[in-house]
């Protein structure tokens, strides 16, 4: 798939207007149109003090609507509020039904004439990769109530999202987008490129730099919401669907029954304790994840089908589902549910057929990159991702403290895991070289290497498309996350003073793609036609501007390291973790042994009574600066150590939680 690019004409030395091909004028037309006509659509959901809350979309010309229940939850006492449209015009709301456990309401606008609304898509014909538009009004920016577009693609489906803290909740087959999804956009809609209704945008990650997006938001799948939607139509409260079961993975993609109440319907249907379970109403199941997933999306006493048995005979059982167990809502009351059929919709297999322009790209690519978990401690995250550049099983990464345990794992795009070794390591270049091992005599075979390219050959404008698994969204055997972006611009990399310290110093690809995330280091970076132009690079932080990076190390780089790593021996090249020690001068600091010459010198202890311990310095400091020397690691914090005697002042510049502080240290004599 080649990439468009037209150059600029010049005429009696005047620049002139770009002629765009037609097919890119087209597409873009095409969007601007799908704009405007479902934009009247988008809702603004107010409290009764008229103060911004959220996003919803209208579905039919009654004025019936779809938000996330934690918008509208603290409407419930009175089920009023009011909504606001595009054309400036305030409504009346009424809350009808809600769904808390899968964060659904439906809400109805007060209009004595119709008004407009939006066609219900079909969410399992998405795939990662298709178009998506997000439409809301983030941080209520507009109070004429005019929606915020952002435009992304697909970065996963049938993703299951299970909470981690009271305020975060559990989201079954969603779909995952790089589409901007900020506080505000919550309970709004998420189009396909035609203008239909895919999901509602609810749940995005956020980390260290407040509520703002980081390249991950995740939609209610619509093909959930619709087998609710008769009750929520009713203004019941919507009951989820339950086995009176449970299933726990035991082996590669090997399921079975661990747990079958008495009474159960799972009971009554007749599974057994450590019965394999193949088949859920139609869906494979390889995971106990994936059990969780389609579960969560069917109602109370839907009938579904159990495929199960032995592995020499199986059965097909129907089951119908008994109420989940839901927290009751204080201070508020609904009915039973009602359960209705899921809406019909057309030419289905055509579109599951369809790609989309990064599909082939996606496709190539996905089962190249490999998920990393290993140590983490601190603030720094035990998960990142590699790259197979060889069918031997060898995998490209970024140098980490991630790699320091003889706990390594490697899963496969397929679900297979493998364990890691490190064999080549370059602080300079900040790459490391791995070694998938099997057991012994087992090797890991079906190993498909990325096909590299040239970064050489970009030029800004080009897009690009990332693989990696940020924030460790793809928990299981689900594929990693894909992100699209542009390639911006070609730079040196200079991380100085008041920045996070970085050894690496060559040039780097910025791309616009948010890539500066936990666990996307070591992803790859290609362009349209699936070469590999680069690997995602690590974390690069300013404190003083509080942003990040978004970057990847060229593929020559990685080339060249490749080289030096395959000529070295392995055994050579394997460094062994030295133990801190203090200088001439005393000062009582412990730094982390585990990966200590390698990464990051966070303060494991603090010696009782040291000067240290004096200044002020805790467990989980990291050193950034010593007198004024960056500390990337714990051997250059040693070595200003070193030249410091007793009486002499050390002076380090600290980061705490998101706090940068200077303290100053007066070392002491070596006590006896």
């Amino acid at each position: 798939m080649a990439t468009l690019s037209a150059p600029h004409a010049i005429a009696e030395g005047a620049p002139q207007a770009m002629e765009l091909p037609a097919a890119v004028r087209a597409f873009e037309q095409q969007r601007i149109d799908t704009i405007a006509r479902v934009a009247p659509a988008v809702v603004c959901i107010l409290d009764a003090q008229r103060s911004g809350g959220g996003s919803g979309v209208l579905i039919d010309a009654d004025g019936h609507g779809l938000t996330n229940f934690h918008v509208v939850a603290e409407l419930l006492a009175t089920r009023r509020g009011f909504a606001g449209l595009s054309d400036g015009s305030l409504y009346p709301l009424e809350v009808l039904g809600i769904d808390p456990t899968g964060d659904v309401a439906m809400v109805r606008l007060r209009s004595e004439s119709p008004l407009p609304y939006v066609e219900l898509g079909d969410s399992d014909t998405v795939r990662v990769g298709d178009w998506a538009l997000a439409m809301g009004n983030p941080f209520f920016l507009a109070e004429d109530f005019t929606p915020t577009v952002t435009l992304g693609i697909v970065s996963g489906v049938h993703r299951y999202q299970g909470g981690t803290s009271e305020n975060q909740l559990v989201y079954t087959d969603c779909i995952q987008v790089d589409t901007s999804i900020n506080p505000g956009n919550s309970g709004g809609p998420l189009f396909d490129s035609a203008g239909r209704l895919i999901g509602i945008n609810g749940r995005a990650a956020f980390e260290e730099r407040g509520r703002v997006n980081v390249g991950l938001g995740f939609a209610i799948s619509i093909n959930q919401i619709k087998r609710f939607l008769p009750t929520l139509r009713a203004g019941h409260q919507a009951r989820h669907g339950s086995l009176g079961a449970t299933v726990t993975d035991a082996g590669f993609q090997r399921v079975v029954f661990d747990v079958v109440a008495a009474g159960s319907p799972a009971a009554r249907a007749g599974i057994r304790v450590g019965e394999r379970l193949y088949r859920f109403d139609g869906h494979t199941i390889h995971s106990a994840n994936q059990l969780l997933n389609w579960l969560g999306t069917y109602p109370s006493g839907w009938p579904v089908t159990i495929e199960c048995g032995s592995e020499t005979a199986r059965r097909t059982l129907r089951v119908e589902l008994a109420p989940a167990p839901t927290d009751l809502i204080d201070g508020y009351t609904f009915d039973d549910a009602a359960i209705g059929e899921p809406v019909a919709t057309s030419n289905r297999a055509a579109r599951l057929r369809a790609s989309n322009s990064f599909s082939s790209v996606i496709d190539a690519t996905l089962p190249s990159i490999v998920k990393l978990y290993g140590a983490g401690v601190a603030t720094v995250h035990g998960y990142g991702t590699g790259v197979l550049v060889s069918e031997d099983g060898e995998v490209v990464t970024t140098l980490s403290l991630l790699l320091e345990t003889p706990d390594l794992r490697a899963v496969m795009a397929d679900g297979r895991v493998w364990r890691a070794e490190v064999t080549h390591r370059d602080p300079t270049r900040q790459l490391a070289l791995l070694a998938l091992r099997a057991n012994e005599p087992a090797t890991p075979d079906g190993l498909v290497a990325l096909p590299l390219g040239s970064s050489t050959a970009m030029t800004p404008g080009h897009w690009v498309v990332a693989f990696a698994n940020p924030f460790k969204v793809a928990e299981g055997d689900e594929p990693v996350s894909v992100l699209k972006g542009v390639f911006s611009a070609r730079v040196p990399l200079d991380a100085r003073l008041r920045a996070q310290p970085f050894p690496y110093r060559g040039e780097v690809l910025v791309v616009d793609a948010i890539t500066s995330t936990p666990g996307s280091p070591g992803g790859a970076l290609t362009d349209l036609d699936g070469r590999w132009v680069g690997l995602l690079g690590e974390i690069v932080f300013s404190a003083r501007t509080n942003t990040r990076l978004n970057y990847a190390i060229p593929i020559e780089e990685v080339i060249a390291f490749l080289r030096e790593a395959r000529a070295v021996d392995p055994a050579a090249a394997a460094s062994k973790p030295i133990v801190a020690t203090a200088g001439p001068g005393y000062h009582g600091i412990h730094l982390f042994a585990l990966g200590y010459r390698r990464k990051l010198p966070f303060i494991d202890r603090v010696e009782l009574g040291s000067p240290a311990e004096q200044a002020g310095l805790r467990r989980d400091d990291l050193i950034l600066r010593a007198n004024d020397t960056p500390t990337p690691d714990a051997r250059a914090f040693t070595r200003v150590c070193e030249t410091l005697g007793p009486g002499e002042t050390l002076i380090l510049v600290v980061k705490r939680g998101d706090a940068v502080m200077t303290i100053p240290i007066l070392l002491r004599e070596v006590p006896r």
